[in-house]
């Protein structure tokens, strides 16, 4: 009886070991480093009831080789639900409210840049033209490489975003949590959670906050900043924010936790919150432990049948 009480909390530990999720960390991908043709800053927000109406880029020559750049603006939206632009052609830029183009005007659209050199070209924005809301493009700089030289590996094409509110009065900021989720399969413990919002007004924003997640007790298990990165949602869009969160405790236990977003938007800073529960199994692995009882139980029917036997 002792060999079979031995075995019995060996056999348990191990389903314990087992149904433990190793699976919650998980490590970041560093940035790669961009070589070539530099432009800073490659994203711009301007507030022309507060800031100038011009504005100034910096393109760097990291190569080896003299370059030459045609800088031209095209106007963009973005894909529903995604973080991909979809750059308009200039007859559906005509219709497109949100465009920015036809009010920009270049200092100098024709850059020449030799090996290692930098050189600054000014934007300028038509503020008494620009109507209402919110107004964004992209300012495109398009390499162009003398025939005599050698061809050299770099992007064709560099690309820096411009976003402009103008500043007529008519400008209205408006949102919500289109949707709140746990990224997640099953019954797992999450580490993402996916916050759809809808920016209902006619000027960009860029929503910011805090995920915090409570265990079944009602203590704090994780929390996360919500939209890192500072992406602009556009006018009359949703947007799909996804937010990693960092968990403290060391044993999440099986049960209903709480997850409870807060997020500021806008220049009036605007306020958001919504709440999910949600089933979780924790840190435990249900189907490893499913799967471990099944050969625990198979193995204490064994040993017991075999212990009878030896006392028969």
């Amino acid at each position: 009886m002792k060999q079979l009480l031995k075995t019995t909390l060996l056999l348990l530990g191990i389903v314990f070991l087992l149904g433990l999720n190793t699976n919650l960390a998980h490590a970041q991908t560093p940035t790669p480093t961009l070589k070539g043709i530099t432009v800073s800053p490659s994203i711009i927000h301007i507030d022309l009831a507060i800031d100038p109406s011009e504005y100034a880029l910096t393109y760097t020559n990291n190569t080896n080789t003299e370059i030459n750049l045609l800088l031209s603006a095209q106007d963009f939206s973005e894909l529903e639900g995604t973080y991909q632009l979809n750059f308009l052609n200039p007859k559906d830029a005509e219709n497109y409210k949100y465009s920015l183009s036809s009010w920009l005007s270049f200092e100098n659209n024709n850059l020449q840049l030799n090996p290692g050199e930098k050189k600054t070209v000014k934007i300028f924005i038509d503020k008494n033209r620009i109507t209402k809301g919110g107004h964004y493009a992209s300012i495109l700089a398009q390499i162009q490489q003398p025939e005599s030289k050698t061809a050299i590996n770099i992007l064709p094409t560099l690309s820096a975003l411009l976003f402009v509110r103008s500043s007529t009065g008519q400008e209205i900021e408006n949102g919500k949590i289109n949707d709140f989720t746990a990224l997640r399969d099953g019954i797992e413990y999450p580490d993402t959670y996916i916050v759809m919002f809808e920016n209902n007004g006619n000027v960009f924003t860029v929503p910011y906050g805090l995920i915090q997640v409570y265990d079944p007790l009602g203590n704090l298990a994780a929390k996360g900043t919500f939209n890192v990165y500072s992406l602009d949602s556009l006018p009359e869009s949703i947007r799909r924010y996804d937010t990693k969160v960092t968990t403290y405790q060391k044993i999440l236990l099986p049960g209903v936790y709480t997850a409870k977003i807060d997020l500021t938007f806008g220049k009036t800073h605007q306020k958001l919150s919504k709440t999910i529960k949600f089933f979780s199994q924790g840190m435990f692995d249900f189907g490893k432990i499913g799967i471990g009882l099944v050969i625990l139980l198979f193995l204490l029917f064994y040993f017991r049948k075999k212990i009878r036997a030896k006392l028969s």
